[in-house]
């Protein structure tokens, strides 16, 4: 401020001196004139004996700068109005507690399920793999391109194809190949399944890991006859071993051959799935290692630094260029994709999980938007507090940092008992998730949520405390010494209450509308017939060693006499096997040829899934044949080679309706097969996939042993009660042969849509709580404004307006504020629910059924909770009515 004079000056800056916001804030004078140090000495120094002083000259002027405080003053005494803020923020709340509970509920509620939600979200998504530069490590993929339908199929590698791509690679660290296995473990008790992985020796170099104890694999030991070695992981090596510190180089029989225990690895670790308990060194047969047409290895490998994934990709392209010019017969139309390793992990699970943290969100802003509306009808019976406050000379910016002091307070005791909600909530999401959800192992409430948890609580708290602040920090002081106190009634706070309402119901109707999405979208699922009559059928696993049935002949063996026995049992209608159960594993496929139809061109053969059965397992699982017979006990490796197709087989590759005893030529060991046999559809790959065309052959034909299998076990009984009876069987053939994974077909069927059944539940539980809250929150404004129109209420009675119009003014108040929500949450809805039509099946993402039931719900509960102060309006007494203050 400039001098005008010293008496004018002087009183400003006397004032200024003795005004509390001096301590805080930095004053800035500009004069001319001796006289402000005389000043300053006299006025500011006796006041504040550490003020300082700093000078700046300008030509004829001086700027001087007053630091009233020194900074650690200037924090004690700030300390001290917050403390003292708090404290009077807590006694209010302990006067109140029936709105206080109210509160930290509704806002723990919200709090918790985000906390719980994110945690999964962080866990999944965003934590990096517990690996070095975790970003440069990649899965490498097969793809093959349709140009007719423009579809990339991604796929497993053979081998020649590996080895070429490790040989003329440059821009990659290294390659490993890898494959998933079950491997029985042999222990004092009995036999058990452990889950393993077969892994090339530079495995553990281009993943960066180190074990725990122990060495990795060594060049040269994934060549036969060096192989038997194993790393285990943590787990096991705790559950099976008892952390046995000097566990290296000691001896375990696993599968049937003697394994030396090199390493462990850390806790931590968990590639290429976090099932993985045991790794041994990945042995490449000479026959398949000339054979391009066998696709079953997987691969993944190391950038170089400063080698971008788009650069990568190029090097792999031209690589694939170049095995398609030398070998086109097997690779024309081929290419090669390079993914990140935590992407392939995710990518199909990051819809619905952020599906979820964006429903989750809705409901933290309803859960905000209630207890906003709360804190306005609370401000009510404060008018007085704030107007004599503000009549004594407190500032709107102190009233308003008094008032964000307790909507922060509250928020952060909701964010404490949220806290709680979702350590509980996470332990109930990872039991329903955790046979689908991957990294479910690294989901916790570490101290990331914790921070997540402490910042949303602050943000929460500022955001439904600053409306309600900046509207009942502006008292109308004049119309309150007319009112003689009272409240009174005002338009803007009704406005923002309305307001309030209006968002509660728009937000709650998108996420009543995604819950009916899903639900109709499940009941569909519920509905598809998987072709298959899954009642009282039992099926487990089998992984026979291949140390011990070598060949054909010796799993062929195994597998007739475990028929033989099962179908001996007591209740047992009928038996098959399966090299993988439909549904639950995903099958090999491959191209074919048709005898007497010109071969298709080069990259473009058809493609069928391929299964080997034995026994009745078409009976078994009830799939009923439609033309020609099943395979019998004559099928044998010497007879005539068969195959059975599937309808869509038929439909899709053949000329006519009757294929029996047409030939083709499946891709094995044998030039044609005769087609014996036509079965109905059924879905293979998922309960949500079309049938494809499928191709069987018999066990005993294949050609090679088939050592992981599926039993197929129908019943007339409770299936489950025959585990017992069935290991027995099969011990009694190989007393060192575990099951695994024994779940009745229902079960497998049922696991299968478990990713949808989370998804629905989540959303529709999230979705039942905003609809509560928007109750409440309807509920709360007409009672509040029942009760502010009570004067008005009753001179319409006593004028003779009669209780139906009374009913019909509060209700309509309802309706048209529920109407007003309705309208914007369906725009919201129908812009939003595009982003979740990949988690639907057989219903569209704008689904008008869905959206006009969602609405006709909303409208009902809306009327209902406007209902109990409508009625509370038509009983007022007129008398009592016009005396209301």
């Amino acid at each position: 401020m400039r001098s005008a004079g010293a008496p004018g000056l002087q009183s400003l800056a006397l004032r200024l001196f003795r005004d509390d916001r001096f301590l805080t804030r930095r004053l800035k004078f500009i004069y001319s004139s001796d006289w402000f140090n005389t000043l300053f000495n006299q006025s500011c120094q006796p006041l504040y004996g550490n003020c300082k002083k700093l000078q700046k000259h300008s030509g004829s002027e001086t700027q001087v700068y007053l630091l009233p405080l020194t900074a650690n003053k200037i924090f004690w005494e700030e300390l001290k109005i917050v403390l003292q803020d708090l404290r009077f923020a807590f006694r209010m709340f302990v006067k109140q507690p029936a709105f206080t509970f109210i509160a930290i509920l509704t806002l723990a509620l919200g709090i918790g399920a985000t906390s719980a939600i994110f945690s999964v979200v962080y866990g999944v998504l965003l934590r990096p793999l517990s690996l070095p530069d975790p970003d440069k490590v990649v899965n490498l993929w097969e793809a093959r391109f349709e140009s007719s339908q423009g579809i990339t199929f991604q796929g497993s590698v053979s081998a020649p194809n590996y080895f070429d791509w490790r040989e003329q690679n440059e821009v990659f660290t290294g390659l490993s190949a890898y494959q998933f296995t079950n491997l029985s473990l042999q222990t004092a008790e009995q036999p058990e399944r452990i889950r393993g992985a077969m892994v090339s020796s530079e495995f553990f170099d281009v993943l960066g890991v180190q074990p725990l104890k122990g060495r990795i694999f060594l060049q040269g030991e994934d060549q036969q006859g060096k192989n038997h070695v194993a790393i285990l992981s943590y787990q096991l090596w705790q559950r099976n071993f008892a952390a046995d510190p000097d566990i290296v180089n000691k001896e375990i029989i696993l599968g049937g051959e003697t394994h030396t225990i090199i390493g462990v690895m850390p806790a931590t670790f968990g590639f290429p799935s976090r099932f993985t308990e045991i790794w041994i060194p990945l042995i490449i047969p000479p026959d398949l290692a000339a054979n391009r047409g066998y696709h079953y290895l997987l691969t993944i490998a190391r950038l170089k630094d400063g080698v971008m994934l788009e650069q990568a990709q190029d090097h792999l392209k031209a690589i694939a260029r170049g095995i398609e010019e030398k070998y086109p017969n097997e690779q024309t139309g081929r290419s090669i994709l390079v993914i990140q390793a935590q992407e392939q992990l995710v990518q199909n699970i990051r819809p619905a999980l952020l599906m979820l943290l964006g429903a989750v969100g809705l409901v933290l802003l309803i859960a905000c938007t209630n207890v906003a509306n709360l804190l306005l009808a609370r401000a009510t019976a404060r008018t007085r507090e704030i107007a004599i406050r503000t009549a004594l000379g407190a500032s709107r910016f102190r009233l308003i940092a008094q008032f964000l002091t307790e909507s922060v307070l509250l928020s952060l005791m909701g964010g404490a008992l949220g806290l709680l909600l979702a350590y509980w909530g996470v332990d109930v999401l990872l039991n329903l998730a955790t046979n689908f959800l991957p990294r479910v192992n690294e989901v916790s409430l570490d101290w990331r949520v914790i921070v997540f948890t402490l910042g949303i609580s602050i943000v929460t708290g500022i955001l439904f405390g600053l409306a309600p602040a900046l509207q009942i920090s502006k008292p109308n002081i004049q119309s309150f010494l007319k009112e003689g106190g009272s409240s009174g009634h005002s338009p803007h706070r009704n406005w923002l209450r309305s307001t309030f309402v209006v968002s509660e119901i728009a937000l709650s109707l998108m996420l009543l509308v995604g819950a009916g999405l899903l639900i109709k979208s499940f009941s569909y699922l519920l509905e598809i017939d998987s072709g298959m009559k899954p009642d009282n059928v039992l099926t487990m696993g089998i992984a026979l060693p291949q140390a011990k049935y070598s060949t054909q002949q010796t799993a062929a063996a195994f597998h007739r006499q475990i028929l033989e026995r099962l179908a001996a049992l007591p209740t047992v209608n009928s038996v098959g096997i399966i090299n993988m159960l439909p549904i639950q594993q995903t099958g090999n496929n491959g191209s074919f040829e048709i005898e007497g139809k010109p071969p298709y061109p080069v990259g473009q053969e058809p493609i069928a899934e391929k299964r080997s059965i034995i026994g009745d397992y078409f009976k078994a699982l009830g799939i009923a044949v439609a033309e020609g017979r099943t395979f019998t006990s004559q099928d044998q490796e010497k007879s005539t080679p068969v195959v059975m197709v599937n309808k869509t087989f038929v439909k899709k590759f053949m000329d006519s309706d009757s294929v029996v005893g047409k030939r083709i030529n499946v891709g094995d060991n044998v030039d044609w097969r005769v087609i014996v046999g036509v079965v109905e559809d059924i879905r293979q790959n998922g309960i949500t996939r079309e049938p494809m065309p499928e191709i069987y052959v018999p066990i005993n034909q294949s050609g090679f042993p088939i050592n992981s299998i599926s039993l197929v076990v129908q019943t007339t009984t409770n299936p489950t009660a025959l585990t017992s009876a069935i290991r027995h069987e099969i011990q009694a053939i190989d007393p060192m042969q575990p099951i695994h994974n024994v779940k009745t077909m229902e079960e497998v069927i049922s696991d299968s849509v478990a990713g949808n059944r989370l998804n629905m539940t989540l959303l529709t539980i999230f979705a039942g709580l905003a609809i509560i809250l928007a109750v409440i929150g309807i509920y709360s404004v007409m009672s509040y404004t029942v009760t502010q129109s009570t004067k008005e209420i009753g001179i319409r009675l006593a004028l003779g307006a009669d209780t139906l119009n009374v009913l019909k003014l509060v209700l309509g108040q309802g309706f048209v504020l529920t109407l007003i929500g309705i309208a914007i949450g369906i725009a919201g809805a129908y812009a939003l629910t595009g982003l979740m039509s990949g988690l639907l099946f057989g219903v569209k993402a704008t689904d008008p059924v869905v959206f006009i039931a969602v609405s006709v719900i909303l409208i009902i509960v809306a009327l209902a909770a406007c209902l109990v102060p409508a009625r509370r309006a038509i009983k007022v007494d007129p008398i009592i009515a016009l005396r209301y203050e």
